[in-house]
């Protein structure tokens, strides 16, 4: 099964988006910040059916300073592994954009895109913070089908050479992440 994908837009999986992240972390411009993941993801790459499991596996949240502060202090980036360790998820927030990658065997496939406008959120992950006294939660809930693509990982074509773009395209995968993955982040608030 082969499936099809306008990697530049991403057949409009993102839509606009006017309202801030509401985490404790959205006003932290730097640090490193330690936790758990937990959930499930339900993939399908076409010829089978991936189950990625998260039982309380280490996570990190990374807050890149932003030296201009030109949309937000900082880019939030949520990291965390797979119960087996092979493979992993990160989800990165920047202003009102978000974006996810999951890394299966060393190959890195995305939704979503942070870009000059960082207004787009991936349509189709709901997402919602909840916190205590030392720790947050990030919930992300996939409630319709997505399809990621590796092509962003993949070698850039730098002298713009058609024969070179025909390769690189022959070369992109996708895989589709499926409704009721789930994903907690639980992060403690003190680094």
């Amino acid at each position: 099964m082969k499936f099809s994908l306008m990697t530049f837009g991403q057949n409009k999986q993102t839509i606009q988006n006017d309202k801030e992240f509401n985490s404790v972390f959205s006003k932290v411009d730097s640090g490193l910040f330690s936790g758990t993941v937990n959930g499930v993801l339900f993939l399908n790459d076409g010829d089978r059916e991936i189950i990625l499991d998260f039982q309380g596996s280490k996570a990190y949240l990374t807050l890149e300073k932003d030296a201009d502060e030109v949309y937000d202090v900082s880019t939030k980036i949520y990291h965390g592994k797979t119960t087996s360790g092979k493979s992993s998820i990160e989800y990165k927030t920047y202003a009102h954009a978000n974006y996810l990658v999951i890394n299966i065997a060393t190959e890195n496939y995305q939704v979503g895109i942070i870009d000059g406008a960082c207004d787009e959120i991936i349509n189709g992950i709901e997402y919602f913070y909840k916190s205590e006294k030392n720790t947050e939660y990030l919930i992300l809930k996939v409630k319709k089908e997505l399809l990621l693509t590796n092509y962003y990982s993949l070698p850039k074509n730098k002298n713009n050479d058609p024969n070179k773009i025909d390769n690189i395209k022959k070369k992109e995968k996708l895989i589709k992440l499926l409704p009721n993955s789930t994903i907690v982040y639980a992060i403690k608030r003190i680094n």
